[in-house]
C-alpha cells in the first residue's frame, strides 16, 4: 500500500447529504469544537450527525447527534458522503469509548465489574454500542453501505502501537479504504508508514479556527470574561494527573508564576468519564498559598464558545487539553502544556514536536521548557 484510496478524484458535483461522525456523542471540548467547524466547513450541504449514541448537545453549543444506524435508515445509498471529523480517534478502542460514553457513576461500577477480565470487557462494550469494531469511531466502507465518499479528516493515533494487532489492522484497512484521509502528527503518521500505508500530513483543523466563523462568538464570550474576572491564568489537566504530589508541584509552579493582581481560573475541558472532573480541580486549592485561594475562581462551565472564550481572554493557559491549548495559540495567548510526568502526554508532545515545536510543556521535577522537533525513535 502507498496511499489511501482514490475512488473519486473530485467531490460529489451535486452535493448531497454529508454524515459527520466522531465523538461528538459526549461532553469533550475538542471534540464538540471539531464538529463545530467541521459543520462550519460542509458549504451549505445538508449534514447529519452522527455518533455511538444519541445526546442533544445542543444546550452547550453542540449538536443533536444520533446514532449512526438511525442516520443511515434516512438516507438513500449512493446519495450521502461521510466524513470522519477527527480527534485521537484510531487508537480509541470499544472498552474506552463504551465507558465514555456513560456518566461517572456507571462508568465506576462498569469498570470495577469488567476491568479485569478482557474478554468480558469486549462483549460488554459491543453489547453497548452496538457494534463489534474494534475502534467503534472508525469506519471501513462496508459498515456504511452505498456511501459515495468516506473520508478521515486530519486525526490521531499515538497509541496505536500498544493496542492489539487486530485493532492496529483495522485502522489500517479503513485509511486504505478512504477517498481521502490525512493524519496530525508525524508519529501517527510513521506508524502507517512503517506497515506500507503513505498518508498525507496535515494540521489539526482546530489550527483555523481563528479564521472560522466561530471565532466571533469566541470573542465575544472573552469580552465578558475579561469584564467579570479582569486578569487571569487559565488552568485545566486531567482527572488522572490529579494525584496530591502532582497538584502540590502544580500549585508551587502556578504560584511562582502568578503576577501580582491575577486571579486563577480553573475550567473543565471535558465533563465525559476519564476526561476533567470539579473534584480534581477544587483540590488544587489545598496546595495554594491563603492569597493564591483568594483569587481562586472554580468555573463550572461546559458551554462550547464559553470555554473558548475563557482561553482566548487569558493572559496565559496551562492545560493538558490540546484543543484548549490551539485555542489559546488561535488568538494568540501564551500557553503551556501540562503533563502527568515528564514525556507522558504523548498526543501533546507528538502534535506539538510536528507543527510548533516552540510549545512548552511543564511537568513536576520537569523544567518548563519547548517540545522540540518530534522524532520517531
Amino acid at each position: 500500500m502507498t496511499g489511501h484510496r482514490e475512488r473519486s478524484a473530485a467531490r460529489c458535483p451535486d452535493g448531497g447529504d454529508l454524515i459527520l461522525f466522531g465523538a461528538f456523542d459526549r461532553h469533550n471540548y475538542g471534540d464538540l469544537l471539531l464538529a463545530r467547524l467541521a459543520a462550519e466547513g460542509a458549504g451549505g450541504r445538508s449534514v447529519h450527525f452522527a455518533g455511538l449514541r444519541a445526546w442533544d448537545a445542543r444546550a452547550v453549543a453542540g449538536f443533536a447527534v444520533r446514532p449512526l444506524p438511525e442516520v443511515l435508515a434516512d438516507l438513500t445509498p449512493g446519495g450521502y458522503d461521510l466524513r470522519h471529523v477527527g480527534g485521537e480517534i484510531l487508537d480509541c478502542d470499544a472498552w474506552s469509548a463504551a465507558v465514555m460514553l456513560l456518566d461517572e457513576e456507571h462508568a465506576t461500577r462498569l469498570i470495577a465489574r469488567f476491568d479485569a477480565d478482557l474478554c468480558a470487557r469486549r462483549r460488554e462494550a459491543a453489547r453497548r454500542l452496538g457494534t463489534h469494531r474494534p475502534l467503534p469511531y472508525v469506519l471501513r466502507r462496508r459498515d456504511v453501505p452505498g456511501v459515495r465518499r468516506l473520508e478521515f479528516a486530519p486525526c490521531g493515533g499515538t497509541g496505536l502501537d500498544t493496542l492489539p494487532r487486530s485493532v492496529q489492522r483495522a485502522a489500517l484497512a479503513a485509511l486504505a479504504e478512504a477517498d481521502e484521509a490525512s493524519v496530525r502528527d508525524a508519529r501517527t503518521r510513521a506508524f502507517f508508514a512503517e506497515r506500507g500505508l503513505a498518508l498525507p500530513l496535515a494540521p489539526d483543523p482546530a489550527e483555523e479556527l481563528a479564521a472560522s466563523h466561530l471565532a466571533a462568538a469566541l470573542e465575544a464570550h472573552a469580552a465578558d470574561w475579561r469584564a467579570r474576572l479582569g486578569a487571569y491564568r487559565l488552568v485545566q489537566f486531567a482527572a488522572e494527573c490529579a494525584t496530591d504530589p502532582w497538584l502540590a508541584s502544580l500549585a508551587a509552579w502556578l504560584e511562582a508564576r502568578r503576577e501580582a493582581g491575577e486571579r486563577l481560573a480553573l475550567v473543565r475541558a471535558g465533563g465525559a468519564p476519564w476526561h476533567d472532573t470539579l473534584e480534581a480541580l477544587g483540590r488544587l486549592s489545598r496546595f495554594l498559598s491563603p492569597s493564591s485561594r483568594a483569587v481562586l475562581c472554580l468555573i463550572d462551565e461546559l458551554q462550547l464558545e464559553a470555554i473558548g472564550g475563557l482561553a482566548a481572554a487569558a493572559v496565559e493557559v496551562c492545560a493538558t487539553s490540546l484543543h484548549l491549548l490551539l485555542t489559546a495559540r488561535a488568538f494568540a495567548v501564551p500557553a503551556v502544556a501540562l503533563e502527568r510526568e515528564p514525556h507522558a502526554a504523548r498526543k501533546l508532545r507528538a502534535y506539538f514536536g510536528t507543527w510548533h515545536p516552540e510549545q512548552t510543556v511543564w511537568a513536576p521535577g520537569f523544567a518548563c521548557r519547548p517540545v522540540g522537533r518530534f522524532s520517531v525513535e
